[in-house]
Formats: structure tokens, sequence, C-alpha cells
């Protein structure tokens, strides 16, 4: 057989992916696969400890070198889980006993789908709290010998981290970029139900997780950051969950978000993956999501942006993003700060209301500098 290369080695990436999930046998290569690319790729999109599963037996003379990679990753997911569920369970006794009300986002949400916890590669503990509770949040996670590491501003994400790899991100709002969609959340988590014998950890219903998921889904897709593991998720809550979900319902909140058509596509692709399902008509897009995905958004990007607007949204808040901070650099030239400027005008010290007056200086001599560093390029080239 021959090498097997571009969409039909993706292709065969997502066989053994989806032979892991369903816990069947996977089909044959059509060639020999390149196992360093199935390797790297399958530990980009997450999913390299799935892949394991199903190449654990394999004795192809080019796997060998990459088995012990897959492994190492099978043996970190059964490691990191099991420490993420004890986590998990501290800290939601901690939140429950000082009466703030919370629910496990993320993939707290979906875990419980997957057949063994170590099928799917751990990622960061996701919490959602009531507001104006964020300062009795730290102190908790400072009580449990957390390490406080980064704030975003603007949205009032906290992560923690406990050691190296063990990492708790923490919002009292979700940082969704579409208005209507944020909007869609701003009652949790106290909206929710709560769950057994739990008056302050909250739960999401069928319908409530899927529209969830999506939204989740659609951010990471418009973002470039969505991954094969996510697809998962997915195929995993529509299996378990679809036959008793309401999808009227589902539909009519997705329409209202303008994220229907997203997950229609979505969802056909999981579909396309998992379940070998052919959609007629739609197996061009399909490609292209695929194309789009393992990319990580760098391919077919504007064919997406037909199923999903989101994606030129994002792109546009990011452009927008850049000339804002090219301004504030701009600002920060033109009109330094007081102790800045002291260095260069000593006297500021002492009247430091004369500040806005060596702004005009400043400028004017930089002005004229400029100029003469002009004439004096101009004078050369005419002697040349």
């Amino acid at each position: 057989m021959s090498a097997i290369t571009g969409r039909r080695q993706e292709d065969y990436l997502i066989e053994l992916t989806a032979a892991a999930v369903g816990q069947r046998e996977a089909a044959k290569s059509p060639g020999h696969p390149s196992w360093g690319w199935i390797y790297k790729m399958s530990d980009y999109h997450d999913v390299a400890n799935l892949v394991y599963y199903k190449i654990m037996w394999y004795d192809s003379p080019g796997l060998i070198p990459w088995k012990e990679k897959f492994q190492a990753r099978y043996r970190r997911a059964i490691r990191f889980q099991e420490l993420y569920r004890e986590l998990r369970s501290e800290i939601e006794a901690e939140l429950e006993n000082a009466g703030i009300h919370s629910v496990f986002m993320g993939e707290s949400a979906v875990l419980e789908f997957y057949p063994q916890t170590e099928m799917r590669m751990p990622e960061p503990i996701q919490i959602l709290i009531e507001k104006k509770r964020m300062d009795d949040t730290r102190r908790i996670m400072f009580g449990m010998d957390f390490e406080e590491t980064v704030s975003e501003d603007g949205v009032h994400i906290w992560k923690y981290t406990q050691s190296p790899e063990l990492t708790v991100m923490i919002t009292d709002s979700l940082p969704f970029s579409g208005k209507k969609i944020r909007n869609w959340f701003t009652d949790f988590p106290k909206m929710l139900p709560c769950e057994n014998n739990r008056h302050y950890i909250h739960c999401m219903n069928e319908e409530t997780l899927y529209v969830y998921f999506i939204c989740r889904l659609a951010e990471k897709y418009a973002r470039g950051q969505i991954e094969i593991r996510d697809i998962v998720d997915l195929w995993l809550l529509i299996s378990r969950e679809g036959p008793e979900m309401k999808w009227k319902d589902i539909g009519e909140e997705l329409e209202n978000m303008e994220l229907d058509t997203f997950g229609e596509y979505i969802a056909k692709l999981a579909g396309k993956w998992f379940s070998n399902m052919y959609f007629r008509g739609d197996m061009e897009m399909l490609g292209d999501m695929q194309d789009y995905i393992f990319s990580k958004g760098e391919t077919a990007r504007r064919e997406n942006e037909a199923i999903l607007p989101l994606v030129r949204t994002v792109a546009d808040n990011y452009y927008r993003d850049l000339k804002k901070e090219e301004k504030k650099r701009w600002r920060s030239w033109l009109f330094p700060s007081l102790e800045y400027m002291t260095a260069s005008y000593p006297r500021l010290s002492k009247r430091p209301f004369l500040l806005p007056a060596y702004w005009m200086i400043r400028i004017i001599k930089r002005k004229m500098f400029s100029r003469k560093e002009r004439e004096k390029e101009e004078n050369q080239k005419e002697e040349s």
C-alpha cells in the first residue's frame, strides 16, 4: 500500500477516534499512515489518548517510534482525570458551604457521557459563580493553597493553579462575543436547578446543556480554537441525551441567538465523523468545516463565515482591538507620564502643572528632528 496524505490522512485519524468513541474495531487504513503526523495532529486536537485505544495492539514498523508517545498521553489522561475528579469534589464542597451559587461548566458538564473518563484529555476546571461573590471565592481558593496567576480584564476570568498542571478558571460572566449569546446566560447560575442534596451547586438540564455546548463550540469555532475533542463532546451528548431532548425548543433558542445554521452543520459534521452519516448536498460544506477545524481556522475561513457569521465578527473584533492598542501606544508616546517627563525636564518635579506645555515642547522637538533627518537624507541622495 502507498502512503496516505491530505484529506485521507485526516479521515483516518477521525476513523481511529470514532472507533474509540464507539468502542468498535477501526476500519483498515487505505495506505501506510504517517504515524508521526497522526500523533502530532491528534495531540494538537487533544485526542491522542483516544487514538491509543485503537493502536495499542498495532505492530506497524512506522508506529514503533511513536507508540510510547501515544501511551504517555493515555497515562496522562488517567492520572489527571483522577486528580481533577477529587479537586472538583473539594471545590464543590467549599462553594456549597460558603453559600456561593455556582455551576461547573466546560468538561465537567459533559464528562459523564464518556464510557471511561480517561477517554477525555483533561482541561482546566471551569466554574461560573454568582456575581458579587468573586472575593469570597478567591478566599476559598487561597485557603486551598491555590495561586492566583491570571486575571483577564473585561470578562473577570480568574485563573488558579495548585501545581503546574492543575488549573481552575473561575468567572462571574461567560465571555461570549455575541451579545445575544451573552444575554442568554445573564441569569446563570441562579436560574438553574440545583444538584441533588445541594442548595448552591447548580446543574443544566439536557436542553440547556446542549444550547450551552453549541454556544461554546461556536465561540471556539469563530476563534479558530475548536478541536476534534470538542466534536467528540457534542456527539456523545447527542448520542446519550438526544432521544429525550425537546429539539423544537432548542431550535428556537439557537435561532434567537443566530446559531441555528451553525448548530445544524456542526451536528451534521459530528454525525459524519462518528457515525458515517451522509448528508446529500452538504458534503462539500462539511469538508470545508473539516479543513477549518484541522487547520485551527487557517483554512476555508471565508467558506465557514456562511454558516457562522460570528467567524467574521470575531475577526472584526480582533482587528478593532489591534487598532485600539495601536491608538493607546500612540497616545502613550505623545503624552508620556509625569514620571517619564521629569527625567528629561527636572523642573516638572516642582511644577507638575506645566506637564501639558512640556508635552507640546517635546512634540515640536520631535517634529524638528524628523524634518532635519529628512532634509539630510534628501541632500545625501542629491550628492550621490
